[in-house]
C-alpha cells in the first residue's frame, strides 16, 4: 500500500458531503485506508480463497460479488487484526458511516482503490527493473525466458492482479471499472514498448517498415493475456513440446515478422 498517493483523487464517494479540505483529509485517513485494505481481504477470501459467503446461497440477495462486505464482517476483521497485534481496535461502525452512507458506495470506492494505476505502476516498474539488470550479454532466447516467466509469476501470483482481473470480467459495463481498466491498459503497454525498445538495443534489433514498439507490446501482450487466462484456470502455463512456454514460443514466433533480422537470435549452439 503506497502511503503517499491522494486517494482524494481516486475515492469519488468517501465523505461526499464533506467540504473539500475535509473530504481529502478523511479520504486520505489511516481509518479510510484501512478499511479499504480490509474490504480487499475480505474480496480474497470470498473470491480467490472461498472462504467467504456462498455465493450460490438462494437467500443471498443483492451483488454477488460483493455479498460478502457487509459493515459487521468488515469491523469483526478490523477486531480480529487488532487483537493478533496486541492493540486497540482502530475502525468503528460510526466511523464506516461517516465516511460511506451506504454500501454501495463504499464497493463503488472500493472498486477504484482496487483498479488505480500506482498499482499497476509498481509492478511494472519492478518488472522494468528487473529485464533492464538482465546481464548485457545474454542470449536474447534466455531473456526472453527469464523475461517471459518473471512477468507471468508477477502477475498471477498476485492476489491484487486477479482481484482486477474478476472484477473487470464480472463488470465489464461498470463506468469506473472501464475509465481504470483503459488507464491501466495504456500505461502498461507503454512502459512495455519502452523496455523493449531499450532491450532490442543490445541485438541491434531493426523494427521493420510499418512496424512501431507499441505494436511489439500489443502482439506479446495479447500473448501473455491469453497464457495467464489458461494458466490461472489450470494452475501451469501451457508448455510446447520444445520446453519453452507458449509465451517464448509465440514470441520467437512473431520476430521475423516484427523485426529484420530476427535470423540472427538463435539459440546458442543451434
Amino acid at each position: 500500500m503506497q502511503r503517499d498517493e491522494d486517494l482524494s483523487t481516486i475515492l469519488s464517494n468517501v465523505a461526499a458531503d464533506a467540504r473539500p479540505t475535509t473530504r481529502a483529509k478523511i479520504a486520505n485517513s489511516p481509518e479510510t485506508r484501512a478499511f479499504l485494505e480490509i474490504g480487499l481481504q475480505l474480496l480474497r477470501d470470498d473470491l480467490l480463497d472461498h472462504r467467504g459467503p456462498d455465493m450460490l446461497d438462494e437467500h443471498d440477495a443483492g451483488t454477488r460479488l460483493f455479498a460478502g462486505l457487509s459493515q459487521a464482517r468488515l469491523i469483526e476483521r478490523a477486531e480480529r487484526i487488532a487483537a493478533g497485534e496486541d492493540r486497540p481496535a482502530m475502525l468503528t461502525v460510526g466511523m464506516f458511516r461517516d465516511r460511506w452512507r451506504y454500501k454501495s458506495r463504499y464497493t463503488e470506492d472500493l472498486i477504484a482503490y482496487l483498479m488505480r494505476p500506482s498499482l499497476t505502476e509498481t509492478t511494472m516498474n519492478e518488472l522494468r527493473e528487473a529485464a533492464l539488470n538482465l546481464p548485457s550479454d545474454l542470449p536474447f532466447p534466455l531473456l526472453a525466458r527469464h523475461l517471459a516467466d518473471a512477468v507471468m509469476t508477477a502477475t498471477m501470483r498476485d492476489p491484487l492482479w486477479s482481484l482486477q482481473t474478476i472484477v473487470w470480467v464480472a463488470l465489464p459495463s461498470h463506468p469506473r471499472v472501464q475509465r481504470y481498466l483503459k488507464a491501466r491498459y495504456e500505461q502498461w503497454i507503454a512502459a512495455w514498448a519502452s523496455t523493449y525498445e531499450q532491450l532490442a538495443a543490445r541485438y541491434d534489433l531493426r523494427l521493420r517498415p510499418g512496424v512501431t514498439w507499441l505494436d511489439v507490446a500489443e502482439m506479446f501482450n495479447a500473448v501473455a493475456d491469453g497464457a495467464r487466462v489458461r494458466g490461472m484456470a489450470m494452475g501451469a502455463v501451457a508448455s510446447l513440446s520444445s520446453g519453452d512456454s507458449v509465451v517464448v514460443g509465440a514470441i520467437r514466433a512473431m520476430m521475423p515478422t516484427l523485426f529484420l533480422n530476427a535470423e540472427n537470435l538463435a539459440e546458442p549452439g543451434s
